[in-house]
């Protein structure tokens, strides 16, 4: 950032880390059940709100209280407490409370186990149509201790009460044993979910703080009606109640590449930000979801079902899940631009088709763009990603604060082909020859595949990574890991278990990552697309890579391939990949030769370049003693072995140099098992390579 630290935007938000760390501390203290009422006096008395926070929500509602109900009952969700006859803390809240000592840190351990339990249930409900799926979500929000109706639901989705009831008879959805009948009784039995029945419903009801009269009819006072739950449901789309006007959500559309193209000077220069889709029609910003499916599926029948799956996905978020207000980000160059939605979706007439499905937007700083590296976590990790639109709602805070400076305008012609040239200031970050850095970037353009292999530690993954990120532009690396029992299906394709209403289930062909990337790269032709496979020599290849080895050969040629043979497949010019491989986990030597002869074979070895001299190299620039590069050194010369050698990334960590016996602890906790293990067996490792017999041969106190 640059000039006075004054954000665009002035944001106004709820803390929520401190209101969930006040009602678990609050819970925790008191040791017992606590009625909420005085659970919410306690954040009041502990938590110095602010103007804001104090101030009412479009129900009427103080924003810290129905910020504190939706903390409790998603700290509920994911086990930490229970809500039924008032609010306790659970042991997995005590120990939540012990392990993540500040509230910034158990906020973001709640928001990681709640979206794991979030991403399982719409996996669940994925088959669903939009307006069950819209059913479902409002029935998540009722809490223990209330009820709706069937027909308060209808409302939401223009139905009518049978509807409804019968749809959530027939599926399983969270909380739906609080949906009564619209007078407040309980459905009759046929009309539950199996997984209510057999039981005393209204006991449980009861149980959970919900009051019946003696006609058993539901307390109408507890009651949330279609209007509360449209505010509930408005709250938790947003997140975060912000301040009017502001944006909620935020994302990022990819526009420097499309069809070979830089769009983003025409998005910044005309006020919009676009998607090509050259052959979408019949959708507009009302369609619903199965709407936009069908048009996807009549427009790109052509097309994959791996690609199809993957425009859809964009198709939904840029026309559906996109509103005025919500933050978006376009980046070009290594520069990024910042605007908000000002409009719905339309579609409009386009050179070259580039830009034919449209949003308007009003830009921030399309003078001033902000350099890339200084944006900080999460959004480096959420702009690698290939989809064309990726949502970055949970960095919102930090693209609102971004301030303008210096621009640097693009370049709008046509982008061929090929790789970033290597720098000096790459080589100077990775501590490597310059030279040695072209010759694995120039291997990798004439070969397509490449393997950094050598001995662990020697910074195989980290090398791939910094280096295929450098040659490419953002979104254009993807890495994957093999293991022993990696499969074709979970590398390429496969038939995956699908939820089907009513608990049934089905398999569906489902595409792995490769595939994705692969299809992803054919459409961006002019951008390279490289993929790291992490420890590929872990995976039997022969058994991941089937039909594909094939086309790692003959780029120019296609195959069928054994679970889509509809329609032929080839790989693009412009995917590249980079394998790792440790030697010391199994020789090169056992690698087939069709394997080796698809792949170029780089080593990275202690005892040659480039990463001979690497630790020394390191040491000095961050001023510390070479101690530690000559008992690396001293210890390889003593492993006869050199699959077995020992590379220098054990001892690049700056907390070693900390404390006195920092290079002792490596050597107990890193060196010595990692040799015990290649060693197993030889008696007497610690006189042969134990940090004291190396310091005494180097004459080092």
């Amino acid at each position: 950032m640059s000039g006075e630290e004054t954000p665009m935007h002035p944001v106004q938000k709820i803390r929520r880390d401190l209101l969930l760390h006040a009602t678990l501390t609050i819970l925790a203290e008191a040791g017992e059940r606590l009625p909420h009422e005085t659970v919410y006096e306690g954040v009041l008395e502990r938590v110095g709100l602010s103007p804001f926070e104090l101030s009412l929500d479009n129900s009427g509602l103080p924003r810290w209280r129905r910020a504190t109900g939706f903390l409790a009952g998603d700290a509920a969700t994911v086990g930490w407490l229970t809500k039924r006859d008032g609010w306790a803390i659970t042991e997995a809240g005590l120990e939540a409370l012990e392990a993540f000592t500040t509230p910034e840190e158990l906020h973001a351990e709640e928001r990681r186990l709640w979206k794991e339990v979030d991403a399982r249930r719409k996996k669940a409900l994925a088959s669903l149509s939009e307006w069950e799926r819209f059913i479902a979500a409002a029935v998540a929000e009722l809490e223990a201790g209330s009820w709706t109706g069937q027909d308060d639901l209808a409302q939401l989705v223009d139905a009518n009460g049978d509807e409804v009831a019968h749809f959530l008879a027939a599926t399983k959805v969270v909380n739906s044993h609080r949906v009564l009948r619209p007078d407040g009784s309980v459905p009759p039995e046929g009309m539950l979910h199996f997984q209510y029945r057999g039981g005393d419903l209204r006991k449980r009801l009861t149980d959970e703080g919900l009051e019946f009269d003696g006609d058993g009819l539901a307390d109408p006072g507890q009651r949330l009606t279609t209007e509360t739950l449209e505010a509930q449901l408005e709250s938790r789309t947003s997140e975060t109640e912000d301040a009017p006007g502001t944006a909620h959500r935020a994302w990022t559309v990819r526009g420097s590449s499309v069809d070979g193209y830089n769009v983003v000077p025409e998005w910044l220069e005309q006020d919009f930000v676009s998607l090509s889709a050259s052959q979408l029609r019949d959708v507009s910003a009302t369609s619903t979801h199965e709407q936009v499916k069908a048009a996807v599926e009549a427009g790109y029948g052509h097309k994959s079902y791996a690609f199809r799956e993957q425009r859809l996905e964009e198709f939904d978020r840029f026309l559906r899940r996109m509103h005025p207000g919500d933050l978006v980000l376009a980046s070009a160059g290594g520069q990024v631009y910042l605007g908000q939605i000002a409009g719905p979706a339309a579609f409009v007439e386009s050179e070259k088709n580039l830009t034919n499905l449209r949003r308007p937007v009003e830009w921030f700083n399309p003078k001033t763009p902000v350099d890339m590296d200084q944006l900080q976590a999460p959004v480096p990790a959420l702009l690698a990603s290939h989809s064309h639109v990726v949502e970055l709602t949970e960095a919102y805070d930090q693209l609102a604060a971004l301030v303008e400076p210096v621009s640097k305008k693009p370049d709008p012609t046509k982008r061929e082909l090929a790789f970033n040239p290597i720098t000096e200031a790459l080589a100077d970050k990775l501590l490597y020859e310059i030279d040695d850095l072209k010759k694995i970037s120039e291997l990798l353009w004439e070969n397509k595949q490449i393997i950094l292999y050598g001995p662990p530690g020697t910074g195989k993954t980290f090398t791939a990574n910094k280096l295929a990120k450098h040659l490419t532009q953002t979104g254009g690396v993807k890495l994957v890991q093999f293991h022993p029992s990696y499969t074709y299906e979970d590398f390429f394709e496969g038939f995956r278990p699908k939820q089907g209403q009513g608990g049934s289930l089905s398999f569906e062909l489902r595409p792995g990552p490769f595939r994705a990337f692969a299809e992803a790269a054919a459409d961006d032709t002019s951008t390279p697309y490289i993929l790291i496979i992490d420890e590929i020599n872990r995976a039997n290849l022969a058994k991941v890579f089937g039909e594909l080895y094939f086309l790692l050969e003959y780029r120019d040629e296609s195959i069928s391939l054994q679970y889509s043979p509809e329609k032929e497949f080839t790989l693009s010019e412009n995917l590249f990949i980079i394998g790792t491989m440790n030697t010391a986990d199994r020789s090169i030597a056992k690698v087939d030769a069709a394997m080796r002869r698809r792949f170029s074979f780089i080593e990275l070895h202690p005892a040659k370049k480039p990463i001979e001299g690497l630790l020394h190299r390191w040491l000095d620039r961050q001023q510390h003693p070479p101690d530690a590069a000559l008992l690396l050194d001293e210890l390889n010369r003593r492993i006869a072995d050199a699959d077995a050698s020992v590379g220098p990334s054990y001892f690049m960590k700056p907390t070693i140099y900390t404390r006195p016996d920092g290079l002792d602890r490596v050597w107990e906790h890193s060196i010595m098992p990692l040799l015990e293990d290649l060693f197993f067996g030889v008696p007497d490792l610690e006189a042969q390579y134990g940090i004291a017999s190396l310091r005494d041969a180097l004459g080092l106190t």
